[in-house]
């Protein structure tokens, strides 16, 4: 997919050195937004304030391939603050969207390059939370989440299980599944061959 950049930001690009910084916006359960960069201060994009702080620690980089799979990167928070223990540790978590935006910084006015357009950070990676782990370490405490791209259920096949509780969601009242546990083996439908 080919990635156009505004005229202001190709210059920049192309000159001998450059400082980016990432934004991050994570969902919380409660249907708000965390905005977090690693810049050393506050960011504003897009009239949000993304604040500079010690809690966002690292990002793991995506890779691109023309494969299909599922694409995926860890967002590394800390865990010494039990304010995000409450909030990211939590099975509510799972499936929170994430963005995560690359912008650059003009090391002389500190301001993000782009125009008004609101280009001057692109979006790197969408996606949602999969899975979260909390790493409890001598001298430090870190949460991971898991975040995977917009396709993470693209394998999946449609359909029910053959249970009594997936059957009771549509038939509350029938118990016809209730034994189907019990047949181990494939069944035979018609005439054996």
């Amino acid at each position: 997919m080919t990635r156009e950049f505004p005229t202001a930001l190709n210059t920049y690009l192309a000159g001998n050195s450059f400082v980016s910084v990432l934004l991050v916006k994570i969902q919380k359960p409660d249907n708000s937004y965390t905005l977090w960069t690693d810049a050393p201060y506050d960011i504003n994009f897009n009239s949000d304030t993304y604040l500079a702080q010690g809690d966002f620690l690292s990002i793991t980089e995506g890779q691109e391939t023309s494969e299909i799979q599922i694409h995926s990167v860890s967002i590394q928070i800390s865990a010494l603050d039990v304010s995000n223990i409450t909030t990211y540790a939590t099975s509510n978590i799972i499936n929170r969207t994430v963005e995560i935006r690359r912008a650059f910084l003009d090391p002389i006015t500190q301001q993000l390059q782009g125009d008004s357009a609101g280009d001057s950070g692109f979006l790197l990676f969408k996606g949602r939370v999969a899975a979260y782990a909390v790493n409890n370490n001598v001298n430090n405490a870190d949460i991971v989440l898991q975040v995977s791209s917009q396709f993470i259920n693209f394998q999946r096949t449609s359909g029910r299980r053959s249970n009594l509780t997936n059957f009771q969601r549509e038939h509350p009242n029938d118990f016809g599944m209730e034994y189907s546990h019990e047949t181990l083996s494939d069944i035979d439908w018609g005439k054996s061959a």
